[in-house]
């Protein structure tokens, strides 16, 4: 099955302050259902595991065009693209109930050696299939390394690591980094504006009980982009890198 398909029903808890489905929470279902499918194709976690290997999310870009609303159903749709150098790519999409699609993404993921915690390049058998993914593509492009924060006035946002963070691989999971850096934002902003697109840069992995500091800078001149660095406070260490860019809502 090589592109699956599910439907979702958008939760309160799945929602933000507006009624919208969160951005973390779009990371939270196309994180689940890549997951689901890549156990329908036979290369879930527990298959992994059997080799003391993990898949790892590296990159993921996510285009919006808009947010469902609280007890929206949506349907998610995705299928693997292949392998690009170390990297294996998966695509996503969300729909709603009238077919019309919200939101869109590409993602690089890596398969980790769960003792070492590095990186291996894909498996043959994977890299092998390639002929047979579909030549759909959900975005024009892949996802890419995201600039690093410009020079200039940065406003700075701490936190410490908390267990809820942390998901089975023992890190903190893909989707808290997009919560956190929405907790940069004042409630005004978010209520006036929807995210364009989310791209997101894992680097290293963080823990529990580590103080984060996340750094925030305008990207543009428009003041409607900007980048977030997420680092560990104890010896400075980049473990994320976002570029959110938002478009203010019609009244």
């Amino acid at each position: 099955m090589i592109i699956f398909e599910r439907k979702y029903s958008v939760n309160v808890f799945n929602t933000d302050l507006t009624g919208r489905l969160s951005s973390g929470a779009v990371f939270n279902f196309f994180e689940d259902i890549a997951g689901r499918h890549a156990v329908e194709l036979g290369w879930g976690r527990d298959d992994l595991m059997t080799n003391g290997l993990f898949w790892a999310l590296s990159r993921m870009v996510v285009k919006v065009e808009r947010l469902p609303m609280t007890w929206d159903d949506v349907t998610l749709r995705t299928w693997p693209r292949g392998t690009e150098t170390i990297f294996a790519l998966r695509d996503l999409e969300m729909y709603d109930a009238e077919g019309k699609r919200l939101a869109a993404a590409s993602s690089s993921w890596v398969i980790v050696d769960y003792n070492t915690r590095k990186a291996q390049r894909p498996d043959k058998m994977l890299s092998n299939l390639n002929n047979r993914f579909p030549e759909e593509r959900a975005l024009d492009t892949n996802a890419r390394k995201v600039p690093p924060l410009p020079a200039g006035e940065h406003e700075m946002t701490r936190l410490k690591v908390k267990l809820d963070d942390i998901d089975v691989n023992r890190h903190v999971n893909n989707a808290r980094y997009v919560h956190w850096a929405v907790n940069c934002y004042d409630p005004e902003f978010i209520i006036s504006h929807t995210p364009d697109t989310i791209e997101v840069n894992y680097i290293m992995e963080g823990h529990q009980n580590e103080m984060i500091n996340i750094f925030t800078g305008r990207s543009d001149e428009t003041g409607s982009t900007f980048i977030h660095s997420v680092t560990r406070e104890s010896d400075g260490s980049e473990l994320c890198r976002l570029r959110m860019s938002w478009k203010e809502n019609r009244l």
